[in-house]
């Protein structure tokens, strides 16, 4: 049987397993489109770049109600974190839609929902919310090590500033164009398994963090500070790299939230840190298309 190469590569968004906006033939796609020229350069920024700055249009009202559903759900104790990946003394709140309505609704903004409709022509849906109240000081990492799916590709992190976000208080770093290069896993860079060492998780992802400052030096690029505007939101490629610009006092107020999304459409939606996929072996998320935060009832 001879293959026959399909001639839809240029027009058609779907031609490829991968999200069009990462497609090879992406330029190729946008010129058949029937777009506004608005959307044109969002997609060509973010194609370029890896990110995206959306205005959400926030009421303080909405925003202030948020705030303080955090401080009642840390003041209570009764709250998820990871400490594991914590490189300072303030805790983030990890899945804080489940205690706040508030959260919740953030993740199905319109504004968010339909930018990512049109960037990965697919429907979307949140499975992960962050709140933070002050810096993380977190070194670069690409979202693809802790989240990733099947086909790759089919995710995708917003962060949404609370205050006016700049490098004075913590707002986000990123490699313009990072999300291009090759995407590692613990496999890859021979970093053991968590499973198989003492304190596995903090350790394996300690490792992780040395090899992307190396990768980020022997590249020799320049990281951006991201600064965002209280209401506003970045929304980033999976494997963009990017982490929280350093201060001098980590004490300062940088309240924000970070929602992260996968598409319907994928096989598997799961933890590449904990997963072997050459074996076979996918610690999947919790989450599927019928089980995410947007459909989740109690």
């Amino acid at each position: 049987m001879t293959f026959k190469l399909k001639d839809n590569y240029y027009n058609c968004k779907n031609s490829m397993s991968m999200p069009w906006v990462e497609s090879p033939f992406f330029h190729e796609i946008l010129g058949s489109a029937d777009i506004t020229d608005n959307l044109v350069r969002s997609a060509v920024d973010y194609n370029r770049d890896g990110y995206l700055i959306i205005d959400l249009n926030l009421s303080d009202d909405f925003i202030e109600s948020i705030n303080k559903d955090v401080i009642s759900i840390v003041e209570s104790q009764d709250y998820v974190g990871q400490e594991k990946y914590e490189y300072t003394d303030h805790r983030r709140l990890f899945q804080a839609w489940k205690k706040s309505e508030n959260v919740r609704e953030l993740t199905k903004h319109p504004k968010i929902v339909n930018t990512l409709k049109f960037l990965y022509d697919r429907d979307p849906f949140a499975f992960s919310t962050i709140n933070f109240t002050n810096p993380t000081s977190q070194p670069l990492h690409s979202d693809s090590i802790h989240f990733n799916s099947y086909p790759k590709g089919w995710m995708v992190g917003v962060w949404v500033a609370f205050e006016d976000c700049t490098k004075d208080n913590g707002t986000l770093r990123v490699v313009k164009g990072s999300h291009k290069w090759k995407e590692y896993d613990y496999n890859d860079i021979n970093i053991p398994h968590p499973d198989t060492r003492v304190d596995g998780e903090k350790s394996s992802y300690r490792d992780y963090d040395q090899f992307i400052r190396r990768l980020v030096k022997t590249k020799d690029v320049e990281e951006v500070s991201v600064n965002l505007k209280k209401g506003q939101a970045i929304i980033w490629t999976s494997n963009l790299l990017h982490g929280g610009t350093e201060v001098e006092d980590n004490n300062v107020s940088r309240k924000s939230q970070a929602i992260h999304y996968f598409f319907h459409g994928c096989k598997k939606y799961y933890t590449p840190m904990f997963s072997e996929p050459m074996m076979g072996k996918y610690a999947e998320k919790w989450c599927t298309e019928d089980q995410n935060i947007f459909t989740y009832k109690e």
